[in-house]
């Protein structure tokens, strides 16, 4: 194994130097910088982080929980984050919580145990008491990022679920709809909530309640959009709008109409939320309500990062926007939208 020894001999200056230029602390001339950089890269010499953190008190790894790392919506969340952290020679160690209140609780209490140095947390529950007496005596900084506010957190940083539902309604109603659809997501999460009150708002504005369109609540997935949208067709409703609660969502609604003769957007509008990497390529592409979940990722990792560098960083709480994308899916309400969808579906 290649020791700091080594380097130092190879590039003939002193084991401290070597020690100085891999942390980054003091000064050292620049051909002393360089020869030590090339003896690195010529023996492959590789940093003990665990003895550097045992001199630092520091682990130099950053925990995250979010509720599911395999979803795409979460993964361009932890790019974000992981960029961040890469660029600031820190490792990431993730964890999901599947919007579980136990599964959340034991992944905090795992990253807690693998000694991070801070953690980034997207939950969906409140957090018990035991949890908060074992995250006290850690007393590292937490951010919290989206998601349920938790009490843990010293700063938070959110996407502007409310005024994203709130545009998002608001354009199909300027389109002239008035027969809409919404299929949310499950109303246990907090944005499902916040996008809902989003809703509300633009249909009181327009004179509207949920009473006058047609709600229905599930998974964020396209099965559910799928299968939603079957029963509303099998139902005889008229409607000439769909907004999905996220773009799983819409997929699964865009697949229902396809199987069933409707066409979007010609008979049935479709507004879908989030703008994941497959909206562009739908057909037709999806006008949608981007949340730039990656820069939410990395804007957390940074605060995060100040907090542990200063313990006396004053909180904050930042919230991003979110952006209606304007694409094929949604098109002003016409006659052809009053299509006879049952009987389609019946033909189909």
């Amino acid at each position: 194994m290649v020791t700091i020894r080594d380097v130092s001999r190879r590039a003939g200056v002193s084991r401290s130097t070597v020690s100085r230029i891999i942390a980054g602390n003091g000064y050292v001339s620049d051909n002393a910088r360089q020869a030590v950089e090339a003896a690195i890269a010529e023996l492959g010499y590789r940093p003990n982080t665990m003895a550097r953190g045992l001199r630092s008190n520091r682990s130099e790894i950053i925990g995250a929980v979010v509720v599911n790392v395999a979803s795409p919506f979460y993964a361009q969340m932890v790019g974000g984050m992981q960029s961040v952290c890469r660029a600031a020679d820190k490792s990431i160690l993730l964890a999901s919580g599947y919007a579980q209140a136990h599964e959340e609780a034991r992944a905090i209490l795992e990253l807690i145990d693998r000694s991070c140095d801070g953690l980034i947390l997207y939950l969906e529950n409140a957090v018990s008491d035991e949890v908060k007496e074992v995250v006290a005596k850690a007393d590292i900084p937490i951010v919290a990022i989206g998601g349920e506010p938790t009490s843990l957190a010293w700063a938070r940083v959110g996407i502007d679920n409310y005024n994203g539902a709130l545009d998002g309604m608001r354009y199909l109603l300027t389109m002239g709809h008035r027969d809409i659809a919404y299929f949310a997501g499950t109303l246990t999460y907090f944005d499902t909530r916040e996008r809902l009150r989003g809703i509300d708002t633009a249909l009181a504005e327009a004179g509207m309640s949920r009473a006058d369109i047609h709600l229905e609540a599930g998974d964020y997935k396209e099965r559910f959009g799928y299968e939603a949208t079957e029963r509303l067709l099998a139902s005889g409703r008229q409607v000439s709008a769909i907004f999905a609660g996220d773009d799983d969502i819409g997929a699964g609604v865009l697949l229902a109409l396809r199987h069933h003769g409707v066409r979007a957007p010609e008979q049935i509008s479709l507004l879908g939320f989030d703008d994941n990497f497959h909206a562009r390529h739908l057909t037709p592409s999806l006008t949608t309500i981007r949340q730039p979940t990656d820069i939410a990722g990395q804007t957390a990792a940074r605060l995060l990062l100040d907090m542990i560098a200063d313990r006396n960083f004053t909180p904050e709480d930042i919230v991003i926007p979110a952006e209606l994308i304007v694409r094929e899916s949604v098109i002003p309400h016409s006659a052809g939208h009053r299509t006879d969808h049952a009987a389609e579906a019946t033909r189909a």
